[in-house]
C-alpha cells in the first residue's frame, strides 16, 4: 500500500502583469530546492475556473499568487481555505473568480478527487500593471519569505 501524499504547488499570475507574476516567480525558485518527489509543480498562469481542476488528485494543494489587500505591498500572508477572505477582499481570486466560492463548489460536485487540504500563500501588491516584466522592489524582497513559507507547506505536507 502506497500511503505517499500528493501534494501540488500550483503557482498563479500574469508575468507580463508586473507583480501580478509574483506566484510563477515564486514556483519557479522553489523548484531550485531539494524537493520530495511527491511535490508536483504546476506553472498555472490565469487559470480562472480551470485551477479547481488543476487540483484534482492532490491530497494537498498549495496556491501561489498575489493579491490586492490595501495594506502594505510585499505582505506575504498564508491562508487556509476556510480563512480565505471574502470575494470583495480579492485574495487569491485576483483573475475574476472567487477562491473560496469555487473551492466550496468543487467539494461539493467531486469531493473524492478534490484535495484535503488547500493553502493559499498570497503576496500582496498594489496593482498589477499590463506589459510590464519583472517584480517591483517591494515584492521581488517578499520572494524568499513566500518561498520559504510555501517550502514549509510543502515539508508539512509530506
Amino acid at each position: 500500500m502506497n500511503n505517499t501524499k500528493k501534494i501540488y504547488v500550483i503557482g498563479c499570475g500574469n508575468t507580463l502583469a508586473g507583480d501580478d507574476g509574483v506566484g510563477i516567480v515564486v514556483l519557479r525558485r522553489l523548484m531550485e530546492k531539494d524537493i520530495p518527489d511527491k511535490v508536483e509543480f504546476i506553472e498555472a498562469g490565469i487559470p480562472g475556473l480551470s485551477l479547481v481542476e488543476l487540483m484534482l488528485g492532490a491530497e494537498k494543494a498549495v496556491l501561489v499568487d498575489s493579491f490586492l489587500g490595501g495594506d502594505a505591498p510585499g505582505r506575504v500572508v498564508r491562508f487556509s481555505e476556510s480563512e480565505l477572505p471574502p470575494v470583495g477582499y480579492n485574495a487569491g481570486q485576483s483573475h475574476g473568480i472567487g477562491l473560496r466560492e469555487a473551492l466550496s463548489f468543487a467539494r461539493g460536485v467531486m469531493p473524492e478527487g478534490f484535495p484535503r487540504e488547500v493553502v493559499v500563500v498570497g503576496v500582496e501588491i498594489e496593482r498589477p500593471e499590463r506589459w510590464v516584466e519583472g517584480l517591483s522592489p517591494a515584492i521581488a524582497a517578499a520572494v524568499d519569505e513566500a518561498v520559504d513559507m510555501v517550502y514549509a507547506e510543502v515539508l508539512a505536507g509530506a
